[in-house]
């Protein structure tokens, strides 16, 4: 299991929990595909479209997607770069892919889909545990 989480979290507040919403459409891109355990916690599996999303677009078949698991949470928190040190911040709607171990470096086209769905601008990041 790795020791870093990449999370993504609304840029501003939301008050509005959509988290069904947010996983009606995850599975409708086949972003996620079906539920499990992740520590005790429901999860998701990632879904066959998802490597479309993330960088490196890795192939779908590679290590990295048999170790990872998706969370969807109503509310958690993120830790972000502040202008002098990190900040951390509460926000609901958050979804996180745990158990990878760093090989991703971008995320755009993931948070252009959470604000397709959503409708609120999305940003991500690793965070360290």
């Amino acid at each position: 299991m790795s020791d870093i989480i990449l999370k993504f979290w609304p840029q501003e507040e939301v008050a509005e929990i959509k988290i069904e919403l947010i996983k009606e459409g995850l599975t409708k891109a086949k972003i996620i595909g079906g539920v499990k355990d992740f520590l005790g916690k429901p999860a998701y599996e990632p879904g066959l479209s998802i490597n479309n999303y993330l960088e490196p677009q890795l192939d779908r078949n590679h290590y990295y997607f048999k170790d990872i698991s998706l969370l969807i949470s109503e509310s958690n928190y993120g830790v972000m770069e502040g202008p002098e040190d990190f900040e951390y911040i509460d926000r609901n709607n958050v979804v996180s892919i745990e158990g990878g171990d760093g090989e991703l470096e971008g995320w755009t086209k993931f948070c252009e889909k959470l604000k397709e769905i959503t409708g609120d601008e999305y940003v991500g990041g690793w965070e360290l545990l």
